[in-house]
C-alpha cells in the first residue's frame, strides 16, 4: 500500500514538473523577439514536451496540456484559441514520441537517431503548427502574415525547440564530466559566448560566412562532450543569435523585413544544430564501435587464454548437452581414449563404455540432471579395446535461465594407479595364500600320516572305506591348498580335458551335500567340450562355484550344469554354465562379486574364492560373467564361463 502511494506521488511530481518546465519554456518563447500573435520563431516548450514524454511516458500528457493552456490562456488571444493550441501542443509531441518509441529511440545514439528525430519531430511540429495557426486565424487573431507563412514559422519554431532541447534532456545522463574535464567545459562555454559576441559585433563577415565562423565551437563540443556537448553549444549560439538579431545586431538584420529576419535566423539555427548533432552522432557511433571492438578483442583474448588452459592441461575435459551428446572434448581427452575430437563430437559417452558399465554411467548423468556434483572413479573403453580408468570431477551446466543444459566433467588418467593397486592386491593375496597353504599343509600332513597308521590296524570293510574316503578328501584339500599357492607360482600342468567329465568329477565330492539339501542336478551337456586347461585349477573353479550354489539352496532347488559350443568376439570355444535356483545376489553385491576379500558369508567366507576363480579363468584366456535376480519365485544365479578351444588356450598359456 505504501509502495503504491509512493509511486502515485512520483507520477504526480513528474506531471507537475513537466507542467512547470513547459510553462517556463513557453514564457521564454513568447519573449523571443519577432513573436506575433503567439507565433514564436523558436519554441523551446516543444522540446520540453517531447523530451518529457520520451523520459516519463504518456502520464505527462496532462502536464503538457496544462502548461500549454496556461501559457496561452493569460495571453491576449481568445480562450477557445488557447484551448485549441493546448490540444495541438500536446498532440504533436505525443505523435512524435509514439513514433520514436516504436523505433526504439529514447535517446540519441547514432546518425539514424538524429535523422529520425528531425523527421518525426518535424511531423509532430507540423501537427501543432497546423492546429495552432488555424486556431489563431479562425479566432481572428492578427499575426501580421498569411496563414501558410504563420504555419511555416510555427513549424520551424517548434522543430528548433525539438532539435535544441530534446538531445539535452534525453542524453543528459551521458554528460559525465570528470574533474579534469570540467575546466575544458567552462572554457568551451566562455569561448562560445566570447566568439559569438565578437562575430555579431563586427561587419567584415557576410552572412554566408558567419555560420562557418562558429562551427569550430560546435565541433569542439561534439568531439569532446558528444551529443550533449553539441546540443549545449547549439543552444548557447542560438540564444545569442536570437538576442543580438532582436537588437538589430548581426548579419541577419540586413535581410530587411520581419519575415526575412526570421527565415534567415531559423535557417542558421537549424543548420548549426543539425550539423552539430550529426557530427556528434557519427563520433558517438565510432566510439560505440571502438568500444564494441575493444570488448570483442578482450573477449577473444579471454577465450584464447581459456582455450590454451583447456588444451594444455593434463586433465581431459568433456562437455555434453542435455541430450547427453558430446559438444566439446579437449585434445588430452581425445588422446586418452585414442580417438580424434571429430570422432567424438555429437556422440554419447555411452559409446565409449564397456556394456556392463552403461547402466551406471546413465545413473551418473541423471544425478547431474538433478544438480549433483561429485567426484568418482569410472572406466572407459579405448579405441583399441583396452581399459581407461579416470578420476572424474563432474558438475551440471545450467543455462542463463537456470535450466539444465548439460554436464561438464574433468578426467584424470588413473589407469596406471589402478593397475598398481591391482598388482598390490594380487601380491597381498599371494602372500596370504602362501601363508595359508603353509599353515594348512603342516596339519594335513599329520592327518595323512595318522590315516596311514589307521589303515594298518585291523578294520572291517566299512571302516576301511571310510578311512579311504577321508584320505581322498584330505589329499584333495591339500591339493587345493597347493594349487592356490601354485596359481601365483604358475606351476600347474596343462592338458586337454572334456569339461563334462571335469564337472562330474567335481560334483562327485558333493553327493552327501546334494542329498542333504535336496538339490536336483540337471546335466545339459551339448558337446564334449574339449579344452586345454590345468585340471587342478579348473577343478578349483568348479568346486568354488558348486559350493556357493549349494550354500544358496539350503532349502533345496535345482542345480543346472550346461556345456555348449560358443563364440566370443569371433573366437570359438566352450561355454560352461553353472546355474542355481537359490536366494540370488543383490545388485550392490553383484558389482563387487569378483573383488578380493569381498564376501557375503561374514563368519565362514574369506572373499578370495571368486576372485581366484576369475584369475584362473583369465589365465586360461577365458572370461567369467554372472547374472542374478532376487524375488519370490524368480530368484537364482548363473555363472557363465567361456574357455577358448585348445589352440587358442595354448597360445594364451
Amino acid at each position: 500500500m505504501n509502495w503504491d502511494a509512493r509511486k502515485t506521488w512520483v507520477r504526480v511530481a513528474e506531471t507537475l514538473a513537466t507542467a512547470v518546465l513547459y510553462l517556463a519554456a513557453g514564457q521564454i518563447g513568447l519573449l523571443v523577439p519577432f513573436t506575433m500573435g503567439n507565433i514564436s520563431p523558436v519554441w523551446p516548450a516543444a522540446g520540453i514536451a517531447l523530451g518529457a514524454i520520451l523520459i516519463f511516458g504518456r502520464r505527462v500528457y496532462v502536464g503538457i496540456a496544462v502548461g500549454a493552456l496556461l501559457i496561452n490562456f493569460f495571453s491576449p488571444i481568445p480562450h477557445v484559441a488557447a484551448m485549441a493550441i493546448a490540444v495541438g501542443s500536446t498532440l504533436g509531441p505525443a505523435v512524435s514520441a509514439a513514433l520514436l518509441k516504436r523505433k526504439s529511440i529514447t535517446s540519441i545514439r547514432s546518425l539514424t537517431d538524429v535523422l529520425l528525430l528531425v523527421l518525426l519531430g518535424g511531423l509532430g511540429a507540423a501537427i501543432s503548427a497546423v492546429i495552432g495557426a488555424s486556431a489563431l486565424f479562425l479566432s481572428g487573431v492578427r499575426t501580421g502574415t498569411t496563414l501558410p507563412t504563420a504555419m511555416a514559422v510555427w513549424w520551424v519554431g517548434d522543430l528548433l525547440g525539438v532539435l535544441l532541447i530534446v538531445p539535452l534532456m534525453v542524453n543528459f545522463a551521458d554528460l559525465k564530466v570528470r574533474k579534469h574535464r570540467l575546466p575544458e567545459l567552462l572554457v568551451l562555454v566562455a569561448c562560445l559566448l566570447a566568439g559569438s559576441d565578437l562575430l555579431f559585433h563586427q561587419s567584415s563577415l557576410i552572412g554566408s560566412v558567419f555560420g562557418f565562423a562558429l562551427l569550430p565551437f560546435i565541433i569542439w563540443g561534439a568531439m569532446r562532450f558528444s551529443i550533449v556537448g553539441a546540443a549545449l553549444a547549439s543552444c548557447l549560439v542560438s540564444a545569442f543569435a536570437v538576442w543580438e538579431t532582436a537588437h538589430g545586431i548581426g548579419p541577419f538584420v540586413v535581410h530587411g523585413t520581419w519575415g526575412h529576419h526570421v527565415e534567415a535566423l531559423q535557417m542558421f539555427m537549424a543548420v548549426l544544430s543539425i550539423s552539430g548533432l550529426c557530427l556528434a552522432a557519427v563520433i558517438a557511433e565510432r566510439d560505440t564501435v571502438e568500444e564494441a571492438l575493444a570488448r570483442e578483442e578482450k573477449l577473444r583474448r579471454a577465450q584464447e587464454q581459456y582455450r590454451r588452459i583447456v588444451e594444455t592441461t593434463n586433465d581431459g575435459v568433456w562437455m555434453v548437452d542435455a541430450g547427453y551428446r558430446t559438444t566439446f572434448v579437449n585434445r588430452r581427452l581425445a588422446e586418452m581414449l585414442g580417438f580424434t575430437r571429430e570422432e567424438m563430437l555429437g556422440r554419447s559417452p555411452v559409446d565409449f563404455l564397456f556394456p556392463e558399465d552403461v547402466a551406471q554411467k546413465q545413473a551418473d548423468f541423471e544425478r547431474r540432471r538433478e544438480g549433483v556434483r561429485e567426484v568418482f572413479y569410472t572406466r572407459y573403453r579405448r579405441k583399441d579395446g583396452s581399459e581407461l580408468w579416470t578420476l572424474v570431477s563432474a558438475a551440471p551446466v545450467l543455462s542463463d535461465g537456470g535450466k539444465f543444459a548439460g554436464a561438464l566433467a574433468m578426467h584424470s588418467d588413473v589407469t596406471l594407479l589402478r593397475k598398481t593397486e591391482e598388482t598390490l592386491r594380487r601380491i597381498t593375496a599371494g602372500r596370504l595364500a602362501a601363508s595359508i597353504s603353509h599353515e594348512v599343509n603342516n596339519p594335513l600332513e599329520a592327518v595323512v600320516n595318522l590315516l596311514y597308521l589307521l589303515k594298518t590296524q585291523p578294520l572291517d570293510e566299512q571302516s576301511r572305506e571310510y578311512v579311504a574316503l577321508a584320505e581322498k578328501e584330505i589329499l584333495r584339500v591339500s591339493a587345493i591348498s597347493k594349487r592356490t599357492l601354485g596359481f601365483f607360482r604358475d606351476g600347474s600342468a596343462w592338458t586337454e580335458l572334456p569339461m563334462p567329465h571335469l564337472l562330474d568329477d567335481t560334483l562327485s565330492f558333493y553327493e552327501h551335500e546334494l542329498a542333504t539339501h535336496v538339490v536336483n542336478v540337471v546335466r545339459d551337456y551339448r558337446t564334449r567340450g574339449l579344452v586345454r586347461v590345468s585340471q587342478g585349477e579348473m577343478q578349483q573353479v568348479f568346486t568354488n562355484l558348486i559350493s556357493n550354489a549349494l550354500d544358496a539352496m539350503e532349502n533345496g532347488g535345482v542345480l543346472t550344469l550346461r556345456v555348449s559350443e560358443a563364440n566370443d568376439q569371433n573366437h570359438p570355444g566352450v561355454r560352461v554354465e553353472i546355474e542355481d535356483t537359490g536366494i540370488g545376489i543383490s545388485d550392490a553385491d553383484l558389482k563387487r562379486i569378483f573383488e578380493p576379500f569381498f564376501t557375503t558369508k561374514q563368519n565362514t567366507g574369506t572373499g578370495l574364492g571368486l576372485w581366484v576363480a576369475k584369475q584362473i579363468i583369465e589365465k586360461h584366456g577365458g572370461t567369467i560373467a554372472v547374472r542374478s535376480q532376487k524375488g519370490p519365485g524368480k530368484s537364482g544365479t548363473q555363472f557363465s564361463i567361456f574357455l577358448p578351444h585348445a589352440v587358442e588356450a595354448h597360445a594364451v598359456a
